[in-house]
């Protein structure tokens, strides 16, 4: 094991540590997803994106999760669900509008009070959470797949010494879908990955913001700690296997991790 490698070994066993001293119980995960039949259908996932994620995540010590989409009963997004959920990820696509406000308001709530982080995965950065809780439309310049090939892309790590990507090696995913900047977001308080393409264009795929009873804190207000975390991890289009990539698994683990002790424990 060379030292990088090591490094990547131990910052793991840390927020894996970290995770089972500050809760003392099991950090409980939910992941969402629309289940959108382009999933399937496409050969990407055997039983959608959703329950894969859900499958590797569940072989994590001091996790426990559960799978939900909307097609449930009250869109799997009961209020024992979403008040038992640490952190929650979510993945939807082009049924954003069809998600219950309602249902949509308890999950900002929580996690402006610290009591829950909100993951979006891809195409969730259109979610009626996500915007809600930064406050902005959340679009970008325009999207490519490339008629469904995609494209190659190089990943970077940005913020070699946050606890998510410490000891990590930039990686590549074969095919995924461009998103072109700029991104309209605030400006988050950590990039941690850039995507690069080889025509040029770049992304923000791996960011988080810290967010309150107010919203998102300003640069003139970092040092006011906000309770709330909500992340964005932009690689995850429904036509391409990225879920099942070995770095791609390892990397959503540790944010997971992470969003799951920065959570306020009852």
């Amino acid at each position: 094991m060379n030292r990088r490698e090591f490094l990547g070994a131990a910052a793991a066993a840390a927020l894996a540590a970290g995770s089972a001293r500050s809760a003392e119980r099991e950090i409980n995960v939910l992941v969402w997803d629309e289940q959108q039949d382009r999933q399937v259908k496409s050969g990407a996932y055997d039983n959608y994106l959703g329950n894969a994620i859900a499958a590797f995540l569940s072989k994590v010590p001091g996790l426990r999760v559960v799978s939900a989409n909307i097609n449930e009963p009250q869109q799997g997004l009961s209020a024992e669900r979403i008040e038992a959920a640490d952190v929650i990820l979510w993945w939807g696509h082009v049924r954003h509008g069809d998600v219950d406000d309602s249902r949509v308001e308890s999950i900002v709530s929580r996690v402006k009070r610290g009591q829950a982080a909100f993951v979006a995965l891809h195409s969730a950065h259109y979610s009626k959470p996500f915007k809600r809780l930064l406050g902005t439309r959340c679009g970008f310049a325009y999207v490519d797949s490339n008629r469904g090939r995609g494209y190659r892309e190089r990943l970077v790590i940005t913020n070699p010494n946050h606890p998510i990507t410490r000891g990590l090696k930039p990686f590549e995913i074969p095919r995924t879908e461009i998103y072109a900047e700029p991104f309209e977001v605030p400006y988050p308080d950590k990039v941690l990955l850039y995507g690069y393409w080889d025509n040029g264009h770049s992304f923000p795929d791996v960011c988080y913001w810290s967010v309150g009873p107010s919203g998102v804190a300003t640069l003139a207000k970092q040092r006011v700690r906000q309770p709330g975390k909500v992340i964005y991890f932009r690689p995850g289009h429904e036509t391409f296997p990225i879920f099942h990539q070995r770095e791609v698994q390892q990397l959503l683990t540790r944010i997971v991790l992470w969003a799951g002790q920065q959570v306020k424990k009852a």
